[in-house]
């Protein structure tokens, strides 16, 4: 269940309105956490993929991901964005939310099955709208602890 790969310790309400900035603020979630040794090697990690190709997938929504050594437990940390981010989405359009996910480097079967579960549970409209507009920190992890559409 995808509560399992998040804590409330890692959901943020995003004052950045730069993605790289996002992707700062975001990443900083992990330090002192077990999931990051290095959170300066995620930081780098992650904006060099997003120079690759931007994980603004559409819909309000970025995937920022990595998969690096000093990732100890597979995870991911929730930003939201009410005012949004420009974030080079495919469709355009500004991002509300994030979903930063770090993998270790040999969690590779984990990584695409969290990827998938988180995009299964979000192509939902509602429970986007959800996510931003949640009154509470709570509210968003309780977003995640309920059961994939199918």
């Amino acid at each position: 269940m995808l509560q399992d790969y998040t804590d409330i310790r890692y959901i943020r309400r995003l004052r950045s309105r730069n993605k790289y900035k996002a992707i700062e603020e975001l990443a900083a979630v992990f330090s002192d956490s077990p999931v990051c040794t290095n959170t300066e090697e995620l930081v780098d990690a992650l904006i060099e993929r997003e120079e690759i190709m931007s994980t603004g997938i559409g819909f309000g929504l970025a995937i920022p991901h990595a998969k690096i050594k000093s990732v100890k437990e597979i995870a991911f940390a929730v930003g939201v964005s009410k005012n949004g981010i420009n974030f080079d989405s495919l469709d355009g359009k500004p991002v509300h939310i994030v979903i930063l996910v770090a993998a270790g480097e040999r969690q590779h079967k984990d990584y695409l099955k969290l990827l998938s579960e988180i995009m299964s549970v979000l192509r939902e409209e509602s429970v986007r709208n959800a996510i931003i507009n949640a009154k509470s920190l709570g509210e968003i992890t309780g977003v995640f602890s309920k059961e994939p559409p199918k």
